[in-house]
């Protein structure tokens, strides 16, 4: 069942692979440029296009809150971003192994349902925070 769809959003490419139950966003640098303004509106449009692209393709909606999507989202981008700026601060080796594991694990955008994500449910979690997340990150994200 994989399949690819190419997003060109505001002048960004984002592809997004389609499996069972799960949604993966490539392409992290576009990712940070296209959400580098209006993060909030810009990731609920991305958000609501691969949730219908996926109904479309599956017939049957892709079970993750739009809200829980959209956190996961802002933190891999967040996550890979911050390791970047702390390995280009600190020049230590080990400093700059962990930079490289976060980045390489951040820039992996894996969306699934909770039968295959582990991880659906801290993000189920955090999505109730999203307004107070939203209040701590950059207005812009100089990508």
């Amino acid at each position: 069942m994989p399949s690819e769809k190419t997003y060109e959003l505001n002048g960004f490419s984002l592809p997004v692979v389609f499996k069972d139950g799960v949604i993966q966003i490539n392409g992290p640098e576009d990712l940070q440029r296209f959400l580098s303004a209006d993060i909030d509106n810009r990731t609920l449009v991305l958000v609501a296009l691969i949730k219908s692209d996926y109904l479309l393709r599956t017939n049957q909606a892709l079970a993750i809150e739009d809200d829980s999507m959209i956190v996961e989202i802002w933190g891999h981008v967040y996550a890979s971003h911050f390791a970047e700026a702390l390995k280009n601060l600190v020049q230590m080796h080990l400093i700059e192994q962990m930079a490289d594991f976060i980045i390489h694990r951040a820039d992996t955008i894996d969306c699934g349902e909770r039968d295959k994500d582990n991880n659906r449910v801290f993000w189920d979690l955090l999505s109730n925070f999203k307004g107070l997340i939203l209040e701590f990150l950059p207005n812009e994200l100089k990508a």
